[in-house]
């Protein structure tokens, strides 16, 4: 899961359950440079070449598996096309920047 983060990360998203520090929106420059052919979506190549390019920076080649760059595809892709489009990231992004729902009564 702390490999998924590290690529989460990359584009912004957190990834539920972890608490990963969002780095600032860069108006989405980070989701260009990565969207390699300019169709507004990312693939699971252009995903896979950012993944192994954080996992080279990170020194740990299972960052880049395909099973890790399936589960963060299957994490954002909310239409379930196999791709992260732009709405789809803004969507996860805003779903984690508001606060929880409060707790019903007798709930924790």
């Amino acid at each position: 899961m702390k490999k998924l983060t590290m690529i989460a990360a990359s584009i912004g998203v957190a990834v539920p359950g972890i608490g990963a520090a969002q780095p600032p929106q860069d108006g989405g420059r980070m989701f260009a440079m990565i969207d390699a052919n300019s169709d507004g979506k990312l693939d699971k190549a252009e995903i896979t070449k950012m993944a192994e390019m954080r996992a080279q920076q990170q020194g740990d080649p299972a960052m880049a598996s395909p099973e890790k760059v399936d589960a963060f595809i299957k994490f954002l892709d909310a239409n379930g096309d196999g791709v992260v489009d732009k709405a789809e990231l803004a969507a996860k992004q805003k779903a984690r920047a508001e606060p929880p729902p409060p707790a019903e009564e007798g709930q924790p």
